[in-house]
C-alpha cells in the first residue's frame, strides 16, 4: 500500500528534523519556506500540510490562503504548527482553513495522533470522492445509453407510422400498375388521355408519400423554442400521424376538447410525449389481445388526460411505470420514461391511474400564456 505524503514547511532546520524522525512511516518533503511550499505542491501529490506560521518573506497565514485559493486543494488538510499562543492567532488559522492548530513546543506523541486522524479522515474523504465520481460516470453511461435506445425506439415507431401511413398509397400504386399491365398484355389500346391520368394519378400518390417523410422529418426535428400554444393543437397534429396506425389496429378514437387558453411548450418535445404515451396503449391492446380497443382523449386548460380500455395497470406496476427499463408491454420501458423526461422539462407534470375501464394518463402543465 502506497505511504501518504505530509509535506512539512518550516524555516527552521532543527524542527524539520524532529519532524522527520517521528513521521518515519510516512512520506515527508520538506520546504524551508511558503515559495518552496506551494511550488513543491503544484508538482507532488500530497496528503497533509504541517506549517510553520512565523516564517520570512510569506508567513505561514499567507501560504495557506494561497493554498486554499486553488479548487483543487480545498480539501487538502494544513495543521499550523507554531509557537505563536494568542487565541486571535488560533482563531485565524482555522478561519482561513486550517483544520487543526499545534503550539510550539509540541509532544511528538499528541502531533503524530492528530496527524493521523486527519490523514484517516482525508483517506476517507478521497475514497468518498473516487466513488460519486464512480457513480456519477456509471449514471452517465446509463443516461447515455436511455438516450440511445430512446432513440433507436423512436427511429422504430416512426418506420411504422410510416409504413401505416404509405399502406394505402402503396395499393394503390399496385392498382395503378396492374390495372395498366393487364392492358398491354391483352393489347387493349390505352389513349394518351389514359396514360395522362395514370401518370397524374401516381404522381399524387408518390407526392403523398414524399410529404409523409418530410411531416415525419419535421415532427423528430429537434426544436429549442417553447411558445404558447394550444394543447388541442399538439394532440390534432399528432393524431394526424398516428391515425393510420390506430385504423390498421381497428382503434376507436373519442377526443373532446373544452381547452380556451394556450400554454407555454416546446411543441415537438410534447408531442413525442403524447405519442408515447398512445404507442404504449397500442402494445397493451395488442398483448391482452383486446377486442374493440379504445382511446379516449379528454382535454381541458392544461391539462390532457388520455384512457385506454386494456383493463388498466397492475398495482405492482405503478411504483415503477415511468421508470426506465420497467415496461408492462414486454418493451424496453423507455416510452413512458422519456415521456415523464419530456412533461417535466416543460414545466408539466404526469400521473398514471387506473379507469373504469383501463388505464388514464393525466398531462399537466402548471402554467399558462394569459
Amino acid at each position: 500500500m502506497k505511504k501518504q505524503t505530509i509535506l512539512v514547511v518550516d524555516d527552521t532546520i532543527a524542527n524539520i528534523d524532529i519532524l522527520l524522525e517521528f513521521l518515519h512511516e510516512y512520506d515527508v518533503i520538506t520546504a524551508l519556506n511558503g515559495k518552496s511550499a506551494l511550488s513543491i505542491l503544484n508538482e507532488d501529490e500530497v496528503d497533509l500540510v504541517l506549517l510553520d506560521i512565523m516564517m520570512p518573506d510569506m508567513d505561514g497565514f499567507e501560504v495557506c490562503r494561497q493554498i486554499k485559493a486553488k479548487e483543487k486543494f480545498q480539501n487538502l488538510p494544513v495543521i499550523f504548527v507554531s509557537a505563536k499562543t494568542d487565541m486571535a492567532d488560533i482563531q485565524k488559522g482555522f478561519a482561513i482553513g486550517g483544520v487543526d492548530y499545534v503550539t510550539k513546543p509540541f509532544n511528538p506523541p499528541e502531533l503524530l495522533s492528530r496527524v493521523k486522524t486527519h490523514l484517516t479522515l482525508r483517506q476517507y474523504e478521497v475514497h468518498l470522492e473516487q466513488k460519486i465520481e464512480s457513480e456519477i460516470q456509471k449514471n452517465k453511461a446509463k443516461e447515455q445509453l436511455i438516450y440511445l435506445q430512446s432513440k433507436q425506439a423512436a427511429l422504430g415507431e416512426q418506420l411504422t407510422y410510416i409504413a401505416h401511413q404509405w399502406k394505402q398509397p402503396l395499393a394503390s400504386l399496385g392498382s395503378i400498375n396492374l390495372l395498366q399491365r393487364i392492358k398491354f398484355e391483352n393489347n387493349v389500346n390505352v389513349t394518351q388521355e389514359e396514360q395522362i391520368e395514370f401518370l397524374r394519378s401516381s404522381d399524387k400518390l408518390i407526392d403523398f408519400m414524399s410529404q409523409t417523410l418530410d411531416t415525419f422529418k419535421e415532427f423528430y426535428q429537434p426544436e429549442c423554442k417553447a411558445m404558447p400554444i394550444l394543447l388541442t393543437y399538439v394532440v390534432n397534429q399528432v393524431l394526424t400521424l398516428l391515425n393510420p396506425t390506430l385504423k390498421y389496429h381497428n382503434v376507436i378514437l373519442h377526443v373532446t376538447s373544452n381547452e380556451t387558453k394556450p400554454v407555454t411548450i416546446n411543441e415537438n418535445e410534447f408531442s413525442q410525449a403524447i405519442m408515447a404515451i398512445i404507442n404504449n396503449a397500442l402494445k397493451i391492446f395488442r398483448l391482452r389481445e383486446i377486442k374493440n380497443p379504445s382511446l379516449d382523449i379528454e382535454i381541458s386548460d392544461q391539462k390532457i388526460v388520455i384512457k385506454d380500455n386494456a383493463g388498466g395497470i397492475e398495482n405492482e406496476m405503478f411504483s415503477e411505470i415511468f421508470l426506465p427499463y420497467k415496461s408492462g408491454t414486454n418493451s424496453n420501458g423507455i416510452g413512458l420514461f422519456i415521456a415523464k423526461e419530456v412533461v417535466e422539462k416543460n414545466g408539466g407534470i404526469i400521473n398514471a391511474s387506473n379507469c373504469e375501464k383501463g388505464a388514464a394518463f393525466t398531462i399537466e402543465v402548471l402554467e399558462w400564456e394569459n
